[in-house]
């Protein structure tokens, strides 16, 4: 496993905070957090580093009302939506960013 969803569906009320988290088990050096719509391309909401500070950055124009989080053991990053209306229905996805460990010699090089 390297990320995946805690649960397949997060179901709320208007008004409620839910948050939606994804467990990962590789280091990383930021995840993100991505939002589509019916019929449109995922768009880029935030990501947050982790670091021993984790610091968040935010889409642009940012989306004020989320939240992003991660787990005091580094493996469960979690984005909360503060007072969540109808329109925040959506499917939501995490992606992250992989830390580059092990053999980190150029394995093809092109030259011409």
């Amino acid at each position: 496993m390297i990320l995946l969803p805690a649960k397949d569906e997060e179901f709320s009320s208007e008004g409620r905070s839910p948050t939606l988290s994804c467990n990962y088990s590789v280091k990383a050096q930021n995840l993100q957090w991505y939002r589509q719509d019916p019929g449109s391309a995922p768009q880029f909401l935030l990501l947050i580093t982790d670091t021993t500070k984790p610091s968040v950055v935010e889409a642009n124009p940012p989306h004020p009302r989320l939240i992003a989080d991660l787990n005091a053991e580094r493996n469960r990053v979690d984005l909360q939506i503060i007072s969540a209306a109808v329109t925040d229905s959506a499917v939501y996805y995490c992606a992250l960013q992989p830390t580059v460990t092990g053999n980190t010699k150029t394995l093809y090089k092109n030259t011409s």
